[in-house]
């Protein structure tokens, strides 16, 4: 049996060694946000000062409950308005369009994804703000404009996975339920939808991640108030958008940026928690 070549082992050590140094910069990035925190970590009172509900940094409050509570207000009205959405332009693109029209779509939605998100923002402030303003009422810079706004910008992502995840159902598979009398809906809601759950959750997280990490958008409509919100309506802030906002107030080495470290390791928390549910039921 011959041995490989050195030129066939160079493409596998090159990817071997491109690993282990995204590897050794992930860790690193979490070691200095760790190490970056760890003066109010490392005290119980700071501790109970993080989870409260009052960011005061001149007074040394750091509650970062505002900021936990406008990220999941946001990110949820925004999968509560793009899932179904993309769901039902999934199910279009695949069952309604021909062969011509779905390929065109697909790219559309292609495109639409790599938008920037200040392009979003933008439209957001134009639209949304005074949308919100006139039908809901307050100011309408809000946790609402800010969830609307971000269901736009993973409309695209979501409705090009589900879609792709509804395609890739094998076609015996709609025939045979077809042949035993079910109808087109009962065919989808039964063996389709089944069949391609995991496919559709591991869409759902990339476009729940996109959700939980987008900034410069959400920070365009959300208001900025690191007041704990009352309601969808009210002003506010995430995690994200506080972190851009107060990146140049606390130098390295203050409490405020320890803060700010904490934050970002939440992030990176959650997203860790994605992960780990998408291998978990989606087969990642």
């Amino acid at each position: 049996m011959s041995m490989p070549s050195v030129t066939d082992r160079m493409p596998r050590r090159a990817a071997g060694v491109a690993a282990g140094l995204f590897g050794l910069v992930g860790i690193v990035v979490v070691a200095s946000l760790v190490a970056g925190a760890w003066p109010m970590l490392g005290e119980p009172r700071s501790v109970a000062n993080l989870i409260g509900a009052v960011w005061d940094p001149l007074r040394g409050r750091f509650g970062m409950a505002p900021f936990v509570v406008g990220t999941a207000a946001v990110t949820l009205a925004a999968l509560l308005i793009a899932v179904p959405v993309a769901l039902g332009a999934a199910v279009t693109v695949v069952h309604q369009m021909g062969a011509l029209m779905r390929e065109w779509t697909l790219r559309v939605l292609a495109v639409l994804t790599a938008v920037p998100s200040v392009v979003f923002g933008w439209w957001g402030l134009q639209m949304v703000v005074p949308w919100v303003r006139n039908r809901v009422g307050g100011p309408g810079y809000s946790l609402l404009a800010a969830g609307i706004v971000l269901a736009l910008m993973i409309l695209p992502t979501l409705s090009l996975f589900f879609a792709q995840s509804l395609g890739q159902v094998p076609k015996v598979l709609r025939e045979g339920s077809a042949a035993l009398g079910a109808t087109a809906d009962q065919t989808l809601l039964r063996v389709e939808l089944p069949v391609a759950m995991p496919a559709l959750v591991n869409g759902l997280v990339v476009g729940l991640a996109r959700a939980l990490g987008e900034t410069m958008a959400v920070q365009m409509v959300i208001g900025g108030q690191t007041a704990l919100p009352r309601g969808l309506a009210d002003p506010g802030a995430t995690l994200t958008t506080q972190i851009f906002t107060d990146i140049t107030a606390f130098p390295p080495g203050t409490a405020g940026h320890a803060v700010l470290d904490i934050m970002a390791l939440l992030l990176i928390a959650a997203m860790y928690v994605l992960v780990r549910a998408a291998e978990r039921w989606g087969g990642l």
